[in-house]
């Protein structure tokens, strides 16, 4: 049977809130259920549905977040088309019967207040986790602004409450106005079964929370997993706290739909998306108290700034959340079992630069000195002075390079254009047909050609490459290159290591012909290694086997 080429691109975007609040006191956990006996909450007309894993872990489509996501859908703002809209995805109201019911009920209250109120609120501030924090600030009854914004103003203090205020009217008045509970109960099957899949194929969620809990030396009165039928591709953490209980909440895009049901990789097939996603109410709080440790290190943030911002992480306190967040990631994917996916977590945060010494602190102290470190708080002190040792060794950071990733090489291919190259012989033909076909569905104006046909001037363009080891090309592509491959044997320059047999590296490089224009290449030892091939948006390299295993990346 032939074994057709793939392409794996991944685009997921991790996002997450910035919390704010105080240390609270320890609650105790209570009765654990398993996921098999879950229980599935009895609903009335203002109750949302959802399934309890335990008396302190829920999963639920929460009205309120599902309400203010239907409006901003409603909106059609280029922000909602162009970052969460299902239709990123590829999903359409054809092919996704929720979205299709959701513009057909909805679809004639477009010109309500809220719905126009968007495009303003977005510009105020309101966008990413901002949309479901807003939300849950919200009466989980008539939507009416139940809390205060104190905690918003905090983390967002650009924000003007009175504009708030006028929102959560609006959205009230949408709610009453459309019948919001009547549509909401109409889909309880749907949602029953969007919580029931989520469940189901997503395994650990207690152990998760008791892993969390454990390593952040601080319990919490309850945990909500929200996942977003109408949001793809991105995730939120927030908590809220109330004297000395603290709800931790996590909002889960999907990342795609099968069978009319969005399925969200929480913690599926080694997904760290929703220890992400919770671990930001641990660490955000904790970076806020002790921030005055960190602020003499701000310049750390100017070699990645314009990376960054474009990730909307604006400054250098939010890089230190997300930096401090996927080092634990890391540390927990390895301490669960998962060496492999923790080390490829790691290697693909480059912009996040510090993240291997943040995860060295870790392992090597937090974890082995627990009795000195009762809580994460405790350790920040410690975590300074890796930050400040990394400010010392990168002169400020002047002296940091940050290598180019699959996100640098799509973004110019999309500004520029790219020519699809390939080295003569079927397996690297259909391979690099394959690539030629992904680019052109993504709207990438893209040519192929046979590497023997490349002119002078197709050499300076944007590049795709799938080459053999023979490739009279390599000399020159891998002088700077991070992996050298030499027939059988491949030499990388990032770690030492030498590996032979039949490999398949994947490498994105400066453009040796033109600073301007970027490489990605496929090199192959021999044939059968072109079987496959997976590209993650922030690997710079990596090196895997016929068997596709992975050896090393970076």
């Amino acid at each position: 049977m032939k074994k057709l080429a793939s392409v794996v691109l991944v685009f997921l975007v991790v996002m997450a809130s910035g919390c704010v609040g105080t240390t609270g006191e320890k609650v105790q956990g209570g009765e654990t259920k398993s996921p098999t006996t879950a229980s599935m909450q009895e609903h009335t007309s203002d109750t949302p549905v959802s399934i309890s894993l335990s008396d302190r872990l829920h999963v639920e489509i929460d009205p309120r977040v599902e309400l203010v996501a239907i409006i901003y859908r409603l909106s059609d703002s280029s922000w909602y088309r162009e970052h969460v809209d299902p239709a990123v995805l590829g999903v359409t109201p054809g092919s996704y019967r929720y979205i299709r019911d959701v513009d057909e009920y909805f679809g004639p209250y477009r010109n309500l207040t809220a719905v126009k109120m968007v495009p303003q609120m977005i510009e105020e501030g309101i966008d990413y986790d901002a949309i479901p924090e807003f939300a849950i600030h919200l009466s989980p009854t008539d939507f009416s602004k139940a809390m205060p914004w104190d905690d918003m103003l905090r983390l967002r203090p650009f924000l003007d409450a009175k504009k708030l205020d006028e929102f959560a009217e609006a959205v009230a008045e949408f709610a009453e106005e459309t019948d919001f509970w009547r549509f909401y109960r109409e889909h309880e099957e749907f949602y029953n079964r969007t919580l029931e899949t989520f469940v189901g194929e997503n395994p650990g969620l207690v152990e998760l929370v008791e892993f969390e809990e454990d390593f952040f030396g601080k319990n919490t009165s309850s945990w909500h997993i929200v996942p977003m039928p109408l949001f793809c591709c991105h995730g939120f953490g927030y908590h809220i706290e109330s004297g000395s209980n603290m709800s931790v909440y996590a909002f889960l895009g999907f990342g795609e739909v099968a069978g009319g049901i969005p399925h969200v990789y929480a913690t599926v097939g080694g997904s760290s998306f929703l220890a992400h996603e919770f671990a930001h109410s641990f660490v955000n709080p904790a970076v806020d108290q002790h921030y005055e440790l960190f602020e003499p290190y701000e310049a750390l943030f100017d070699p990645v700034a314009e990376k960054l911002r474009e990730m909307a992480y604006p400054n250098f306190k939010v890089m230190l959340y997300e930096t401090l967040v996927r080092a634990f990631e890391a540390y927990y994917l390895n301490a669960t079992g998962r060496p492999d996916r923790a080390m490829l977590s790691l290697s693909r945060n480059k912009v996040f630069y510090f993240v291997d010494d943040v995860y060295r602190a870790y392992a090597d102290d937090y974890a082995r000195h627990r009795d000195m470190y009762r809580t994460f708080d405790d350790f920040m002190p410690e975590l300074a002075k890796v930050i400040a040792r990394v400010y010392n060794e990168t002169n400020g950071g002047k002296n940091v390079v940050i290598p180019l990733t699959v996100d640098d090489f799509l973004n110019a291919a999309k500004e520029g254009g790219v020519i699809v190259a390939y080295d003569d012989g079927s397996s690297a033909g259909n391979l690099a047909r394959f690539i030629y076909d992904s680019f052109r569905r993504m709207g990438v104006d893209a040519e192929l050609k046979a590497v023997s046909s490349l002119t002078p001037e197709d050499m300076r363009k944007n590049l795709a490459l799938v080459l053999l080891s023979n490739s009279t090309l390599l000399p020159e592509l891998q002088r700077n290159a991070p992996v050298i491959v030499n027939g059988t044997t491949v030499y990388s320059r990032e770690s030492g290591e030498t590996y032979s047999g039949s490999l398949r590296v994947f490498e994105v490089i400066e453009n040796p012909w033109n600073p301007d224009a970027i490489v990605l290449m496929v090199i192959a030892t021999d044939k059968r290694a072109l079987g496959s091939i997976h590209i993650y948006r922030h690997l710079t390299y990596s090196i895997r086997d016929a068997l596709d295993d992975l050896l090393e990346s970076g």
